[in-house]
C-alpha cells in the first residue's frame, strides 16, 4: 500500500486545515495573555530572599544571576555598594528606577512593601551589597524580577494567529473538489 496517495494527501491537508483554523482562535488567546501578562509566562511574585538593615552588608543570591536590591520606607538620598566576599569594593550601583520593574512591590514571602533601590546587573564577582543614607530602615534581596517573560512572543503569537488561519482556510479551499451543480 502506497502511504504517499492522492486521498491520504488529501485527507492529511484536510486534517491540517481544520487544525489550524480552530488552532488559531488558542493562539491568538495565548498572545493576548502573554501581551497583558496575565497568562503562563506573566512576572512571578517577588519574594525576599535576605533581609537586613541599612547599612549591614547584606549577603547576595548565590549562583541565581542578577538580583535586585529593594528597601524601605523610600530610596531617597541612599546609595548602594557591592563588594567581594573578602569585603573589596566592586561597584556602586545606581540607585532609583530601573526600566522595565516595578518602583514598589509587595513581597510574596508577606514582610510588606519594598522599594527598588538597584539591580545588580553586570556586578558577577559581588558577594555583599551595601545600602545606607536617606531614612532607609530596611534592605532586601531578591532575584531580578526582570528576567521573567516579555510581552515579544505574545506580539508574535497575535501576528502569527490570523496568518494561522488564512493558511488553514487557503488549504481547506485547495483541497475541496469541484462543487457539483445546483440541482434545478
Amino acid at each position: 500500500m502506497a502511504v504517499l496517495t492522492r486521498r491520504n494527501l488529501g485527507r492529511t491537508a484536510r486534517l491540517w486545515s481544520w487544525v489550524a483554523m480552530l488552532g488559531a482562535p488558542f493562539v491568538l488567546l495565548m498572545g493576548v495573555l502573554l501581551t497583558t501578562g496575565t497568562g503562563p509566562g506573566a512576572q512571578p511574585p517577588v519574594e525576599m530572599w535576605r533581609t537586613g538593615p541599612a547599612g549591614e552588608p547584606l549577603e547576595l543570591l548565590p549562583a541565581a544571576g542578577d538580583a535586585a536590591v529593594w528597601g524601605r520606607p523610600s530610596s531617597a538620598g541612599v546609595t548602594c555598594t557591592t563588594a567581594r566576599s573578602s569585603g573589596d569594593p566592586v561597584a556602586d550601583l545606581p540607585v532609583g528606577p530601573v526600566e522595565g520593574l516595578p518602583s514598589t512591590v509587595q513581597d510574596a514571602g508577606g514582610t510588606g512593601e519594598w522599594t527598588l533601590l538597584a539591580v545588580t546587573a553586570g556586578t558577577g564577582a559581588a558577594a555583599t551589597v551595601t545600602c545606607s543614607g536617606g531614612d532607609l530602615a530596611e534592605v532586601a534581596v531578591s532575584a531580578d524580577p526582570s528576567v521573567a517573560g516579555t510581552p515579544g512572543f505574545g506580539l508574535a503569537l497575535i501576528v502569527f494567529a490570523p496568518v494561522l488561519f488564512l493558511l488553514g482556510w487557503l488549504t481547506r479551499r485547495a483541497v475541496r473538489g469541484p462543487r457539483a451543480p445546483a440541482a434545478r
